[in-house]
């Protein structure tokens, strides 16, 4: 196992310990990044970590050049509006911890074709064959790959045929030398695909990519890791300069609280204030400082809720924008808080009408990180895993959907975009490794639909009529839906 995705998953965990002593001020988060002090196995896992974002599209070859400082500054001006700073480093590193822990990504060598790759293991089904070849597909089908051996005059054959399936001739890619061709475009179902062949024993080993828009990273990432030979770990050099960085994230976010509803062995999912508020995007905003962050979803024009751990002990509550909200009703037993807004707005979701069922589809909404790991709305599927929550309390129940730090108080919402349960707590993984010594992965809870249209029944705040039609979540969300889940900012 590479040493990076042991760093990686265990990210606050290991790094508690001897890293700990790294010194802060030796990588200040807020400060310009320079790429200078970067060792050649830290360039090549940002440049992966670019790839992951759909920024870069070169080589992972550990040489930082102007194709790696172009990907960076995109990333940093998409996603914080401004030049690359040691935290968008920091936040693009995340991401790619995120997906090595999630999805089992790391390189693999190709049966018989002398090329490695990274994929993401996890997620990838059985290989099947595919004239003379081997395709694989990840198991929600958004990535395919294809591999094949083939000679002077098939290889010829199928880059010919990948040029004429291209929709979009003004940004088609192709390179064609001695001992390599490239072929790389977008198919007429509007899926991106890259095809790569290598001359090697005599043959051309090629292989095959195509993802939907919401691979396309994925697609980036494997298409840059491809080269001739054996694989190669991911190394994370402990005290390079990376390491610091996550370490110094690692102490801003510090250690979570403990939820007091679904007992201990939960952590809530939310709540890292200081890197918060030492970021310029909501510092400008607001005078006071910022505690914390959290996720909150519009029930009607004014009524806005989130989880009671979110806004408990806070002098006072803003959306991001500056916008105060005032808190009118808490229930801490049960994780649950209502706010109001002083401004009606155009579009709220609505609660769920039917039965919740065992391996149900949903999806988490919500700011994880926000604005260390960026502004926009997140929504990461998974399924109802358990139908109460710690110690069979009924009340709550279990999913498997990814949430991080800032998705509490977010909804969970059916594949129809109705509102399931309330995102309140996630299972500590300190204590099940205390407890078990196995890391626990994607346990976490959500109130149950049922009891918050109770409490808001209790507190006069009834869910209004949807404000938002239902709509089928395979076609994506309709517009407004982002407009009905806001950041929770407590001051």
């Amino acid at each position: 196992m590479p040493r990076v995705l042991v760093f990686c998953v265990l990210a606050l965990i290991a790094a508690i310990g001897p890293l700990a002593a790294a010194d802060p001020d030796e990588a200040p988060l807020f400060r310009p990044f320079d790429p200078g002090p970067l060792a050649p196995p830290e360039v090549r896992l940002l440049e992966a970590a670019l790839a992951a974002t759909g920024d870069y599209a070169g080589p992972l070859d550990g040489k930082w050049q102007a194709s790696g400082r172009a990907a960076l500054a995109a990333y940093a001006a998409r996603e914080f509006g401004g030049p690359p700073l040691n935290a968008h480093v920091a936040a693009a590193v995340t991401g790619l911890v995120d997906a090595i822990g999630a999805d089992g990504w790391r390189e693999s060598a190709l049966p018989g074709l002398g090329l490695a790759l990274a994929l993401p293991l996890d997620r990838l089904d059985a290989a099947e064959p595919e004239d003379g070849g081997e395709r694989r597909w990840t198991t929600d089908g958004a990535l395919t790959l294809l591999t094949h051996r083939f000679d002077d005059a098939e290889v010829d054959r199928w880059h010919a045929a990948a040029v004429a399936a291209d929709a979009d001739p003004a940004a088609l890619r192709r390179e064609r030398e001695a001992d390599r061709r490239v072929t790389a475009g977008t198919l007429r179902d509007g899926r991106a695909f890259y095809t790569r062949s290598d001359r090697i024993g005599g043959a051309w080993s090629t292989v095959y990519l195509a993802a939907d828009a919401s691979a396309l990273g994925a697609l980036r990432l494997a298409a840059a890791s491809l080269h001739p030979g054996a694989a190669e770990p991911w190394d994370l050099p402990e005290g390079g300069v990376l390491t610091r960085l996550l370490v110094a994230t690692a102490a801003l976010i510090g250690s979570e609280p403990t939820a007091a509803a679904p007992t201990a062995s939960a952590t809530l999912a939310s709540d890292y204030g200081a890197a918060i508020a030492a970021t310029p995007a909501l510092a400008e905003r607001d005078d006071a400082a910022v505690a914390s962050t959290g996720s909150g979803f519009y029930l009607g024009p004014r009524v806005v809720v989130t989880a009671d751990h979110v806004v408990a002990g806070c002098a006072s509550l803003s959306l991001a924008d500056g916008t105060p909200v005032e808190l009118v009703a808490a229930d801490p037993a049960l994780d649950v808080a209502a706010l109001r807004t002083p401004r009606p707005a155009r579009r709220w979701l609505s609660l769920a009408d039917g039965t919740l069922r065992l391996g149900q589809r949903v999806h988490a909404a919500g700011f994880p990180y926000y604005s260390i790991a960026g502004t926009s709305l997140n929504l990461t599927g998974g399924n109802v895993s358990a139908l109460a929550g710690v110690d069979d309390d009924r009340r709550f129940f279990s999913f498997t959907a990814p949430v991080q730090p800032g998705n509490s108080g977010g909804p969970l919402i059916d594949a129809r975009g109705a509102v399931l349960g309330l995102v309140v707590a996630r299972l500590s993984e300190d204590y099940i490794v205390e407890a078990t010594g196995s890391l626990p992965q994607n346990v976490n809870y959500a109130l149950r639909e049922a009891e918050l249209a109770r409490f808001l029944a209790d507190a006069g705040l009834a869910a209004a009529a949807a404000g938002i039609p239902r709509f089928d979540l395979d076609e994506g969300v309709p517009a407004g839906f982002e407009s009905a889940i806001v950041p929770i900012v407590c001051h």
